[in-house]
């Protein structure tokens, strides 16, 4: 017999996901304040600093919602990940303020936190899956000799 799955997130699993939410919070203030000042008139590619943050912000959202209810870290980990190193990159470019690559910090930490092998463990055991990368039905069992 196994141990019944809790259904209650681990703790840094919370973490994670409120990390996640502060970086929406943040970043979301950061386009509205970028779109006041621009008055909507991007010029030299100025929409892609609008833009990708946008569309990474929808997606930590929902991967923070998917993590809290045990269906995949890996939802969050992907938007966290590529949003901290969008903010590195454009926070570190020539132009920008370095503020933006401190900032990177909080989603590379959320991304971090929700890839711990205890996150995993509880997101595995509480789909009900293999703890394996293949899936069930593409999985071999030991060779046998003729």
């Amino acid at each position: 017999m196994s141990a019944p799955v809790r259904r209650r997130p681990p703790a840094v699993a919370f973490v994670a996901a409120l990390l996640a939410l502060v970086t929406v919070l943040g970043l979301g203030l950061f386009e509205l304040l970028a779109l006041a000042f621009s008055n909507g008139q991007f010029g030299d590619g100025g929409w892609v600093v609008v833009t990708v943050p946008l569309l990474l912000i929808v997606a930590l959202v929902a991967g923070a919602a998917l993590l809290l209810s045990g269906r995949s870290w890996l939802a969050l980990l992907l938007p966290a990940a590529a949003l901290a190193v969008f903010l590195l990159v454009v926070g570190t470019s020539g132009g920008a303020t370095v503020e933006l690559a401190l900032v990177a910090v909080v989603p590379a930490l959320a991304a971090l936190l929700c890839a711990l092998p205890g996150v995993r463990r509880w997101v595995v055991a509480r789909r009900g899956g293999p703890p394996s990368v293949l899936p069930a039905d593409g999985q071999r069992g030991p060779r046998r000799r003729p």
